[in-house]
């Protein structure tokens, strides 16, 4: 049996431009070199033989020299063997490569960088398996690069693990419109003559389970998440690869930050503002950054409430986006009775409006052209 830690789309050197807070960008930077350490130090814990990194460890090809020497320092920390799997984002450059020499020279000796489409026997490094790798040698490509594969399978020794690692799309997964990511097809993949496949590039877990047996195919997810469209608290997988090719699986929770994107409507009073607020401080720990956004109708105090509201959350949250643009007044027939006499234009229409609760929305364009007109 071979325990091997999982892990894809590290993307260290994400400069997160997206316009937060110096220190909170600062910190989301440095994050993507901290979850590499906290994944070696997690591979450690779980006795995991094998820490594969399944591509777009770094985010672009000119990461600093002192981002990549820092990774590679932090992945010596795990006790096994590392193999490292140049992604689509920091692929194998064959002109004058700016990533891997200075990597490897860094990662030292008893680890491996997955550079070339050959078997890499891990036999000498005291594990029974080899790594049949996929390497990225572009941004995009129409064509997988695990072809090579299917053939190269009968010339291997029958006591070894197989393992693929590649990156790239899968079908009926991963957003790839046009195919430009290396598509692969789940078929495709279990057709061939390896035990497992460990992939990168989708940043979500495949199997989409905490824990199960006997999967074949494997995303383990970004381990930090890095943006609003990726809700998730980041993971990795720890899969025990066993002597007969079945699989047990974990997915192992890795990431600090959390991003929330979270659209309400029918924000019509102030108990719905509680059940919000509440919402927030059952937040589990940890970082959250929070783009909210409201719809609905309040009434003055409400609204009010609202801006508190605003400042509550903020306090509780490490960033948020607010945007309450959809919340509007609710103009009620009192408050028209108290605001324009009786009898006059305005009083007759708005109220007229304000007797259907389809005209709310014209209600509110209405009222609010009368007071700018007052």
């Amino acid at each position: 049996m071979v325990r091997i830690f999982h892990t894809a789309d590290v993307h260290v050197g994400l400069k997160f431009t997206r316009g937060y807070p110096e220190m909170l960008q600062n910190a989301l930077v440095d994050e993507r070199v901290a979850v590499v350490a906290r994944m070696a130090d997690l591979a450690n814990q779980e006795q995991c033989q094998l820490l594969v990194v399944a591509g777009d460890l770094f985010d672009h090809l000119r990461v600093p020299k002192k981002l990549i020497r820092q990774t590679a320092e932090s992945l010596k920390r795990f006790n096994g063997v590392v193999a490292v799997l140049p992604g689509n984002h920091d692929y194998k450059s064959e002109a004058d490569d700016p990533i891997w020499p200075e990597f490897k020279d860094h990662l030292g000796e008893g680890h491996i960088i997955l550079d070339q489409c050959i078997p890499y026997d891990l036999e000498s490094l005291g594990l029974p398996a080899v790594l049949l790798p996929g390497v990225c040698t572009a941004k995009h490509s129409k064509e997988n690069a695990v072809g090579w594969i299917k053939e190269a399978t009968p010339q291997l020794p029958q006591d070894r693990l197989k393992i693929g690692v590649a990156h790239g799309s899968l079908g009926g997964l991963s957003p790839d419109f046009n195919g430009d990511y290396y598509p692969m097809q789940q078929s495709e993949l279990t057709q061939m003559d390896v035990d497992a496949w460990l992939l990168g590039h989708t940043h979500i877990r495949f199997p989409d389970r905490d824990e199960g047996r006997d999967a074949r195919v494997f995303y383990p997810s970004t381990p930090e998440p890095d943006g609003f469209d990726c809700s998730h608290a980041g993971h990795a997988l720890v899969i025990d690869l066993h002597d007969d090719g079945t699989c047990q699986y974990r997915s192992v929770r890795t990431g600090r930050f959390r991003f929330h994107a979270i659209q309400t409507s029918g924000i019509d009073s102030e108990n719905k503002l509680a059940e919000l607020k509440k919402q927030f401080e059952e937040l589990p720990k940890g970082e959250h950054l929070v783009k909210l956004k409201l719809a609905g109708r309040l009434d003055s105090e409400a609204l009010e409430q609202l801006k508190t509201l605003k400042s509550e959350i903020d306090q509780i949250v490490s960033y948020l986006e607010f945007n309450a643009d959809e919340v509007l007044r609710a103009v009620r027939q009192a408050d028209l009775d108290a605001e324009f006499t009786e009898g006059s234009f305005p009083h007759q229409l708005l109220s007229e409006l304000a007797q259907s609760e389809e005209d709310q929305f014209a209600l509110q364009m209405a009222y609010d052209l009368v007071q700018e007109a007052r």
